[in-house]
């Protein structure tokens, strides 16, 4: 078969999915030898997908595969796919059953929501849903503050025992997220079971002896994970690639990974056509994981990790109102802005820190919003977080150590104006 594979699918493939589809398979076709498409009315998927694979069999292929990486980064506001994607692929998934056409998903993506057929307003307002003829409802990314199910639990403790022994940096990033983070919460949020915590604590000493092991070395090679002390290239490069006229970078005080998931559900949903996502990224924390820490490393760069600054007391985040507001300052040669709110509530916070985690990614998201209506058109935003925290038994929060919950964290960037 004439595959066409399509891999790294993330924020800027939201509902283009079967252009990029299309694209995949034109170019696969064209290396084949086979001429452009011979169709008047491309917007005629059925018609298209016809003339493809008359093409595909004309060049000695039996039919076509589609081959899709992980669709979850392409998820929107409401944590689903896009309408439009969704469309396709049920029109995709429809021509399998009649034509020589194949199309392979990630098994990640067994879970990742998605939107069924549109139904009439009257049968949506009028008639009382049934449970089971309704799809999976979308869920907005948020930490979890409740029990999961036994199964879901113990398939998470099942990824960390198999991901023992050394890993690809992005394998690790991937079972940090999909797999340790939940399960953590889960424990934090009640879950008491005792095979749980041992997967939990076992992922999280083995993570955090490695990176103490293996942090002094970063200064001396390039083959280190993408870090905080990055975000001025990591920014420009998102920039210049979606042909931004200006950069703004917004450090969120302990933004780590679960709240920028949950705070960049919310800023998209409140922004609207205002500005789109356009990429998701993991930032690794320097050692000690403080604030003071990482601005020094993004004024100072490597220099910061090959001859550290004498300590300083770390300086406290602004409380009360002032907090909710983004101030801008200088690090080192250059600006960025810095909002205060998360890490003035996590301090803030005396027991059960998971159970306010969504007001906090909610009141986060409003600031960093009402940010996005005072710039430019054609500004690209980065967000991003400077160092994470953990919560003990009493549900109060711990910075500082090099455990996965505050060296992993996330950050986002926006395109503002009437963009896609």
């Amino acid at each position: 078969m004439l595959v066409a594979e399509l891999e790294g699918v993330g924020p800027s493939a939201r509902g283009r999915l079967a252009e990029l589809i299309t694209e995949t398979i034109e170019r696969e076709l064209t290396a084949r030898g086979e001429a452009s498409p011979g169709l008047a009315d491309a917007a005629d998927r059925d018609a298209l997908l016809s003339d493809q694979l008359f093409r595909a069999r004309r060049s000695g292929a039996t039919g076509i595969a589609v081959v899709l990486g992980p669709l979850r980064a392409a998820t929107g506001a409401m944590g689903a796919l896009d309408p439009n994607d969704c469309a396709t692929l049920r029109f995709l998934a429809g021509a399998t059953r009649e034509r020589p056409l194949t199309v392979l998903l990630d098994a990640r993506d067994t879970q990742t929501s998605a939107f069924g057929d549109p139904v009439a307003l009257s049968q949506l307002l009028l008639t009382p849903p049934s449970p089971m003829s309704l799809p999976p409802a979308p869920i907005v990314p948020a930490p979890a503050a409740e029990v999961p199910s036994t199964d879901t639990w113990r398939t998470w403790t099942l990824q960390l025992a198999a991901a023992r022994g050394p890993q690809p940096i992005a394998a690790l990033e991937q079972i940090f997220a999909e797999a340790y983070v939940p399960l953590a919460n889960a424990v934090v949020a009640g879950l008491d079971d005792p095979r749980a915590r041992r997967a939990r604590d076992d992922f999280r000493n083995t993570f955090a002896a490695g990176y103490v092991e293996s942090f002094p070395t970063f200064a001396a090679t390039t083959k280190r994970p993408r870090m905080v002390l990055d975000v001025h290239d990591v920014a420009g490069r998102i920039a210049r690639l979606h042909g931004a006229r200006t950069m703004r970078l917004l450090l969120v005080d302990a933004m780590r990974w679960d709240l920028s998931r949950a705070i960049q559900a919310r800023v998209v949903a409140k922004v609207g056509t205002r500005a789109a996502l356009t990429d998701e990224v993991l930032l690794w924390s320097a050692l000690p994981t403080t604030t003071s820490r990482q601005l020094e490393t993004i004024a100072r760069g490597v220099d910061a990790l090959r001859a550290p600054a004498a300590v300083e007391q770390e300086a406290q985040p602004l409380r009360g109102r002032n907090a909710e507001h983004v101030r801008r300052m200088r690090v080192g040669p250059r600006e960025l802005h810095k909002l205060d709110i998360v890490e003035s509530r996590v301090q803030a916070a005396r027991g059960d820190l998971m159970r306010e985690l969504p007001d906090i990614a909610e009141a986060a998201a409003e600031a960093v919003a009402r940010h996005v209506e005072t710039l430019a058109p054609r500004t690209l935003l980065f967000v991003f977080g400077d160092h994470g925290f953990t919560i003990d038994k009493s549900g109060v929060a711990c910075q500082g150590g090099a455990s996965p919950e505050e060296v992993l964290v996330g950050a986002f960037a926006l395109l503002v104006g009437e963009v896609h």
